[in-house]
């Protein structure tokens, strides 16, 4: 039986290429997980024959990956191998979760992320920004007017960004609205308390090889003033073990 970990990429052929690029099957671990435990084994019909593997993952073996474009994948294969010359085999994927994260503690200045613009200053404030799926960020948008702005809407948006090889996508996974239509006074402290949920079937952070998957948690004042809303972002940590 072998264990191996494959990841997909994109690869364009120069640098003008503005095509998608070919893609390419990497293996992520050197060689393949082997284990040999039947042989010269004599095998009659009607009788089963039971043999139990286990494997273990390195630790700094990458999870399973099943984005948009990022694609890391396990597989078991069983090789069954007769004097006849024939050879039956099985293949069967699995899922591999990220390790657990052991997040030391820190301040409310380690967790705050601060944004000055002409017409406001922005803070997130965070109770946490290591989350495992299913699980929710939470914590503060803070803001302070310069100016008075009428607000259409103020929101929480939790984003990917993936990269396989040449080719990089973006998908926003969760939205949450905390406020719309409201006006917005010079000098008057804002504070929205925000609980975003995690997608349970989600993509943890990763980096390894020609693969990569991060996450931004942006807080967004979309206003009348102009085209452009304020915002803020910061990276946050998703992982998918239990």
């Amino acid at each position: 039986m072998e264990l191996a970990c494959t990841e997909q990429s994109w690869q364009k052929e120069s640098a003008s290429d503005s095509g998608q690029g070919r893609l390419q099957s990497n293996l992520v671990l050197s060689h393949p997980l082997v284990q040999s435990f039947i042989t010269d084994a004599e095998v009659k019909s009607g009788e089963p024959l039971s043999r139990y593997a286990r494997f273990q993952v390195p630790a700094d073996a990458p999870p399973t990956v099943h984005g948009a474009i990022a694609q890391v994948s396990w597989e078991v294969t069983a090789n069954l191998e007769f004097d006849t010359g024939k050879t039956a085999t099985k293949s069967q994927e699995i899922t591999v979760l990220t390790s657990p994260v052991a997040v030391p503690r820190r301040s409310a200045a380690d967790l705050t992320e601060e944004a000055t613009f002409s017409g406001c200053t922005l803070a997130m404030v965070l109770v946490n920004d290591v989350v495992g799926a299913g699980g929710y960020l939470e914590g503060e948008l803070r803001a302070r007017m310069n100016v008075t702005d009428q607000a259409k809407e103020i929101r929480m948006e939790l984003t990917s960004i993936e990269t396989a090889g040449d080719r990089q996508s973006e998908s926003v996974w969760e939205r949450l609205s905390l406020e719309s239509n409201v006006q917005l006074t010079v000098n008057r402290p804002y504070v929205w308390a925000f609980s975003l949920p995690v997608p349970e079937r989600t993509l943890p952070t990763l980096k390894i090889g020609k693969t990569a998957v991060s996450w931004l948690l942006k807080a967004v004042v979309e206003t009348d003033q102009g085209n452009e809303a304020y915002h803020l972002e910061r990276e946050v940590q998703i992982f998918t073990s239990v």
